[in-house]
């Protein structure tokens, strides 16, 4: 892992400069990166910058924007209800999240979705509306239409067995966050219970679960979506990145470049905060 100051000087020069505006690999996810870090140091010029990436980001979302949750709407406003739930922007969420909740909301009630992945699919569609539900609680009736109608494609599909075992973590990931929302908390319990017994959840295979993520990230989620207790192989796979630098890093990213690193530290000095990791 390179030095913290090597990781902020790096997404300074080239935050404002990254191309795309989503969260896993462009601008919004940077933007969690500085408003943690400026959280850190008490110092507000990170701050700053981090609220100048999301002007960028709202300068370069243009109709027709895709709406994949890894480079398009549904990540980066996801990325937006983090920065509120957590405090580091204040701002009345009704206007501020108007037009992504119009597109979304289309999205979601009309348009056919291509798989049930994450990163392009309804299950990324569906952590949008679970976001801006923690958010907005039960203010807004389209988000909890939204959400229901995913949830109950969803459960659907896995009562008859139709989840491709590829995405059924993704599915098993959903609908346990799903169930932490009090609204939906008795109806969908059943169907994060079937998950349970799809052989990739009762027996997870730490090395090849969430394949979007790296070794690191997967032990975090893990962690969280298995009750396991995963500390000493952490551990272990801190001191192994530490070892090898960032040779391997290619972008700026929060999936995998310098973004991740630099969360990554903060983790290891404030070990309480891993939020990061739930969106990924």
């Amino acid at each position: 892992m390179a030095s913290i100051d090597k990781i902020v000087q790096t997404l300074i020069i080239n935050g404002t400069l990254t191309d795309s505006p989503g969260l896993f690999y462009g601008k919004t996810g940077i933007a969690v990166f500085f408003f943690h870090y400026a959280r850190h140091t008490g110092n507000r010029l990170y701050q700053n910058y981090a609220m100048d990436l999301i002007e960028e980001v709202q300068k370069q979302i243009i109709d027709p924007f895709s709406v994949r949750y890894d480079v398009g709407l549904a990540g980066i406003g996801v990325g937006f209800a983090y920065f509120l739930q957590n405090g580091f922007i204040e701002t009345d969420d009704s206007d501020f999240f108007e037009d992504f909740d119009a597109r979304m909301y289309r999205t979601a009630m009309y348009e056919p979705y291509p798989d049930f992945s994450l990163e392009g699919g309804l299950t990324g569609w569906g952590r949008y509306f679970i976001y801006r539900m923690r958010v907005n609680g039960q203010k807004n009736s389209k988000l909890h239409e939204a959400l229901t109608h995913i949830a109950h494609e969803i459960a659907k599909k896995v009562t008859h067995n139709a989840i491709p075992e590829n995405e059924q973590p993704d599915v098993y990931r959903f609908l346990y966050d799903l169930v932490t929302l009090p609204a939906y908390a008795d109806k969908y319990a059943n169907a994060l219970e079937q998950c349970r017994e799809w052989n990739c959840i009762r027996k997870p295979d730490i090395q090849k679960i969430f394949p979007c993520m790296n070794n690191l990230q997967r032990l975090y989620a893990c962690q969280k979506y298995f009750n396991m207790d995963l500390t000493e192989e952490i551990g272990k796979e801190r001191a192994n990145r530490k070892a090898s630098g960032t040779d391997l890093l290619t972008d700026m990213g929060l999936l995998n470049g310098w973004t991740m690193e630099g969360l990554s530290y903060l983790t290891s000095i404030e070990k309480q905060e891993t939020s990061w990791i739930n969106l990924l």
